[in-house]
């Protein structure tokens, strides 16, 4: 009986023994079969990196097997072309966002996944159809949106009301903005030094000037007959009334050939830039500003021919490199669930861009539809085209080329049109 106890005792410190190893070795395996996908973001600031944040750590509680790696990359850095260094090095992140029509450049260089097999027809319905239709390439999808925006006219309601300039509640003509834009840039203290200039802008991005362009009728290039159009006759006039507002009325502030939008947003807020053009993040941003209480508005953009704003989305994809698409296809799904796409909105100030956030009592207050405004009186997306990155480079290239009077506005323009020419003959 005593022998027969000493191996039942036995027996047990062996199961015991078994099932402690067991219970260690179940959570080394699940450690090991831990997925890492990793997610960048183009542009961003520490409010909305924050919430991206506070997304990825509830997407992580609800599902334990994935991590998330994030990395946001200011657009002062140039995300883009950091974006294009990554995947030919072969180190892009699973998941990332980048501004439209990027998107596209990336699709035709094979770098992204198409993500129409990942997608109930439900998800599908609920996201407005033009933002779909941007990020279509050869009949498949290979972005979703994450927010709409559009550009429309930031201007100081005081800096307006001292220079006796009305409020742009209703679209001026170019004859309008520049009569306007001379009166507010001014010498406030006699020294023979402008303090205050009528109107912000920069040459380093063609969103600054091409609504000038499509403001005539026109546009660099035709892209439905895949034709440069840079010197066409309403092309040179809309560049020389865009030009003329920097050498000839000189109502911009100096050095705007490379300065970085950032730096006008800073003039603007300190009074000493009275117009700039920009889109919804930067006035919910303002609007969190106590010191720019009840002093800047947000209004229509001015036309000649017809209306046009720059308009956009930012869009994620999921790189074609990635090693775990099932888990980024879920972070992706999570991500820009109605819930965050909300909470993002909100914060950012830009438009949601699924349909069961249209009636979001959040989304209705005047600066917003202020914005929305703009979108229906007239706005366009940027080139769709996969080569659309070259444009914006040879473009920007020229139009610095006549800001600095290196050039006259035909001459840059002429030259551009060889460059828009070469580039679209390349396979």
């Amino acid at each position: 009986m005593l022998r027969f106890s000493r191996v039942t005792r036995r027996l047990v410190l062996v199961c015991v023994a078994c099932l402690a190893l067991m219970l260690v070795a179940v959570p080394l395996a699940s450690a090991a079969k831990k997925i890492t996908i990793s997610f960048w973001q183009a542009g961003g600031n520490p409010e909305t990196s924050a919430l991206v944040r506070q997304i990825i750590k509830e997407f992580e509680a609800a599902n334990p097997d994935i991590q998330v790696n994030f990395q946001a990359i200011p657009w002062a850095e140039d995300p883009h072309t950091k974006f294009q260094a990554a995947i030919v090095g072969g180190t892009i992140a699973d998941v990332f966002t980048v501004g439209d029509p990027f998107e596209l450049v990336l699709a035709a260089a094979d770098g992204l996944e198409p993500l129409d097999g990942y997608m109930s027809q439900e998800m599908k319905n609920d996201f407005y159809p033009q933002f779909l239709e941007r990020a279509t390439y050869k009949g498949k999808i290979y972005a979703l949106p994450w927010f709409g925006t559009i550009r429309a006219m930031f201007y100081r309601k005081d800096l307006l009301a001292a220079a006796g300039v009305p409020e742009p509640t209703t679209s001026w003509t170019w004859e309008e903005f520049v009569t306007y834009a001379k009166k507010l840039t001014r010498d406030l203290n006699g020294d023979g030094i402008i303090d205050q200039f009528g109107f912000g802008t920069s040459g380093r991005y063609v969103s600054q000037y091409q609504p000038f362009v499509r403001q005539n009728g026109a546009d660099f290039v035709d892209e439905d007959r895949n034709v440069a159009t840079a010197n066409d006759p309403a092309v040179i006039e809309a560049m020389q009334f865009y030009i003329d507002l920097i050498r000839t009325h000189k109502v911009t502030p100096p050095g705007i050939t490379t300065i970085n939008l950032q730096e006008i947003q800073k003039m603007f807020a300190e009074g000493k830039v009275a117009m700039f053009f920009d889109c919804e993040d930067t006035a919910a941003m303002f609007s969190r500003e106590p010191a720019l209480a009840g002093k800047f508005g947000v209004g229509l953009l001015p036309h000649r021919k017809c209306q046009a704003a720059f308009a956009g989305t930012d869009v994620v994809v999921m790189s074609k490199q990635s090693k775990n698409k099932e888990a980024a296809w879920k972070f992706i799904e999570f991500f820009l669930s109605p819930k965050w796409m909300a909470e993002y909105c909100k914060l950012s100030g830009f438009s949601p861009a699924r349909k069961s956030l249209a009636g979001h009592e959040y989304f209705k207050d005047p600066i917003r539809q202020a914005f929305a405004k703009q979108l229906e009186v007239g706005g366009y997306f940027y080139f769709k085209h996969p080569k659309a990155s070259s444009f914006s480079s040879a473009i920007r290239a020229e139009v610095q080329e006549a800001m600095e009077g290196k050039k006259t506005v035909k001459q840059a323009m002429d030259d551009l049109q060889k460059k828009l020419e070469e580039v679209l003959k390349k396979p």
